[in-house]
């Protein structure tokens, strides 16, 4: 039996990014005026146009073709007033290729249906616009398909989401979650838990449970220990669940994703049901702004995005992502927001105990699905850059790393060692000593073997490596005389000149200054950005003064040669001592895989850390 079977809804108010942010769901000067019905009017009170064909409001053909059996499209509006409705499709990014469908020219005197059918889906967005005559009120837009009700799977879908001490993102996403997802009059309704998992044991577990809402305090085992939790509750619940959305908890999400996320499992084709769908990272800074869905290692063991950051206020590059095929080797999806089919669970087994950082790139690559991406599944993220933290991206990283190369076989063909000295020979040459130290004790604590990952308590491992962070304070607080004598304007800092081979050389042979007497090295601070390397502005420099992106707050790093040639003495051990005992290491940890991806050692473990 066909029936309709909803795909995307058109999102009308979302927010206030509705108001912020226009163009990421409908093209106009004039902005849609809400109503408290929830509804909109277009063009109050003088004709207008407004075209949908935007990030979340265009739906995705060539995706929903690739990843499901669809062969049909319907749009469906509840509108009011005098329009005409022109239907419309688009392909190629280069210069986007727009195509009338069909127009239609329809006036409703009091809120009526009104069901269109694309007379084509081989485009790569389809989308709609609307003319009007007067005055219209939208109350409901959403694409739909016709389908045989047999192709529909059955889903059961749960959100796993890890919070520690973070009220003020996890208990409005709960709320809102729980009212636009749970309380909807759409299929996914009846088919969504929210297991919140409370590694910071703060919230109100017995008050915020109620209905779709689950919360589960949980000991402070950081990310992995979490979202494990997560996995096994989602696995145990009633009905159980067919597949789990991991989802940070400092995020801000629009309902829509999950939705979209129940519809396109629910019509997925045999060749994707395995598949991890990847929501993608908007900027939470500039929220029109792409991060990142699908990550990688290269083969220097660097973490990037598969495709680089843009703007998708804009047609052409909304359309780009829908159309890129970017295919990477050890590529993962980031567990901002990461759907999993529960078999997949069963087969690869739970998260290494990792603690934070690696255990999402580790996961990801284990499981070696294919992924699924889709314009409006997404969430909005601070930038990586703003959290930058030595024990995490020094310490968890780099040991991290190295544990799920060595365990799960995770990472092929990736040099680590290599990986270590890139990021030792940034902090030396910036004068960031801790974190060198840091970068050497991650490889120390892989060699101890996977008897000591079983027994550590992360939390107090994390305070104690966090001792090494650097301690940013405004700059009028940084008490020496340098810092008053120097001027620069945080805009000019972004930009940096190339090095010619010269200076490459010059900078490579000195070590930054390390190996040149005093008498040639300047007290002068030379001012850089945090987390920068800008070798033409720290050469022959005693001290840097590394500063926020606005320039008001900073450190100030002291020259220390004596410390950096002790430093680059102990990375010479430990590497060879990696070197010599890699292979059995290596193997210890490969022999405990199976116990550390179980249920009943996550259980055990998360009983030990509770006490």
């Amino acid at each position: 039996m066909m029936v309709n079977f909803r795909l995307a809804n058109v999102l009308l108010c979302d927010s206030e990014r509705s108001v912020t942010q226009p163009s990421l769901y409908w093209r106009q000067s004039r902005l849609p005026r809400a109503t408290e019905k929830g509804s909109v009017i277009l063009a109050d009170p003088a004709s207008e146009r407004y075209d949908f064909a935007t990030y979340f409001n265009a739906l995705s053909s060539i995706k929903w073709r690739r990843y499901t059996p669809i062969d049909n499209v319907w749009l469906h509006l509840r509108v009011k007033g005098s329009l005409t409705l022109t239907l419309t499709s688009y392909s190629g990014y280069k210069s986007p290729k727009r195509a009338e469908l069909l127009t239609r020219t329809v006036r409703h005197d009091e809120v009526a249906d009104l069901d269109v059918e694309f007379p084509s889906i081989a485009g790569d967005l389809l989308a709609f616009e609307v003319a009007t005559a007067s005055p219209v009120e939208l109350v409901e837009a959403y694409y739909y398909t016709k389908v045989d009700e047999a192709l529909i799977r059955p889903v059961e879908l749960a959100v796993a989401t890890t919070t520690f001490k973070k009220e003020e993102y996890i208990l409005p996403n709960v709320e809102l979650l729980r009212r636009e997802v749970g309380g909807c009059d759409e299929p996914v309704a009846k088919h969504f838990t929210l297991h919140v998992i409370d590694n910071g044991r703060t919230l109100d577990a017995q008050g915020l449970s109620e209905g779709c809402v689950v919360v589960h305090p949980n000991p402070n085992v950081g990310g992995s220990g979490g979202y494990a939790r997560g996995m096994i509750e989602a696995l145990r619940q009633t009905p159980q669940a067919t597949h789990v959305i991991l989802m940070d908890d400092d995020v801000e999400v629009s309902p829509e994703s999950v939705k979209r996320t129940f519809n396109l499992l629910s019509l997925v084709r045999d060749e994707y049901a395995s598949a991890l769908l990847s929501g993608a990272m908007l900027s939470l800074e500039q929220q029109d702004m792409f991060r990142e869905d699908i990550g990688h290692l290269d083969e220097n063991g660097m973490f990037e995005p598969v495709k680089r950051k843009r703007s998708v206020a804009t047609l052409r590059e909304a359309l780009r992502l829908e159309t890129m095929r970017a295919s990477k080797v050890n590529a993962y999806a980031g567990w901002w927001y990461c759907c999993i089919p529960t078999a997949v669970i069963r087969r690869v087994g739970l998260p290494l105990p990792l603690f934070i950082r690696g255990d999402d790139t580790e996961y990801g690559i284990r499981c070696d699905e294919p992924f699924m991406t889709m314009n409006g599944i997404c969430i909005w993220h601070m930038t990586f850059s703003a959290k930058f933290r030595a024990n995490l991206d020094r310490y968890q990283v780099l040991r991290n790393s190295l544990i799920g190369q060595a365990t799960t076989g995770a990472y092929p063909g990736v040099d680590f060692t290599r990986a270590i000295r890139i990021v030792f020979g940034f902090d030396l040459k910036n004068f960031y000593y801790d974190g060198c130290e840091l970068a050497i004790r991650a490889i120390e604590d892989y060699l101890r073997g996977p008897e000591y990952l079983k027994r550590v308590d992360g939390a107090a491992l994390m305070a104690e490596t966090g001792k090494k962070n650097e301690k940013v304070v405004p700059l009028d607080e940084i008490d020496d005389p340098r810092v008053l004598r120097v001027s620069f304007k945080p805009e000019k800092l972004k930009k940096k000149k190339r090095r010619n081979s010269a200076q490459h050389l010059y900078d490579y042979v000195t070590e930054n200054g390390h190996r040149l007497p005093d008498f040639l090295v300047s007290d002068e601070p030379a001012v850089t950005l945090l987390q920068d390397y800008a070798p033409n502005k720290i050469r022959n420099r005693s001290c840097i003064l590394a500063v926020t992106a606005d320039g008001n707050e900073g450190v100030l790093r002291e020259f220390d040669r004596r410390r950096a040639a002790a430093l680059e003495r102990e990375l010479r051990r430990v590497l060879a001592k990696l070197d010599r005992c890699g292979d059995e290491v290596a193997a210890s940890w490969a022999a405990a895989k199976d116990e550390l991806t179980s249920v009943s050692f996550w259980e055990d473990y998360l009983r030990r850390m509770a006490r």
